[in-house]
């Protein structure tokens, strides 16, 4: 449904209907449709392209999202003025994270 908030394929899917209601009327049933069924056709490919895009665009950032919890990173604790390694996923509220360059 997402694929329907950009405004290019609601104006194809609207030049299809109404191609499809002129051809009708115009040509007959059989004939008339050709166009219509066109875009349609048209309109289900960009779509469908789409909507894979995004499906592998979430899936990688899924896999980005576990790896960024999985990072080991260098905090301090308390009053504690060296820092000690953990893992992303054991941070607490209160820890200081220490940031390098690089």
């Amino acid at each position: 449904m997402e694929n329907f908030d950009d405004k290019i394929n609601l104006i194809l899917l609207a030049a299809a209907g109404v191609s499809i209601v002129i051809g009708l009327i115009k040509d007959g049933f059989p004939e008339g449709l050709i166009e219509g069924v066109s875009i349609m056709i048209a309109l289900v490919i960009i779509i469908v392209v789409n909507s894979g895009n995004n499906w592998v665009s979430e899936r990688q950032l899924a896999k980005l999202v576990e790896v960024q919890d999985i990072q080991e990173v260098a905090v301090h604790r308390g009053s504690e003025q060296n820092s000690e390694t953990i893992f992303g996923t054991d941070l607490l509220v209160g820890d200081i994270v220490a940031f390098k360059d690089g």
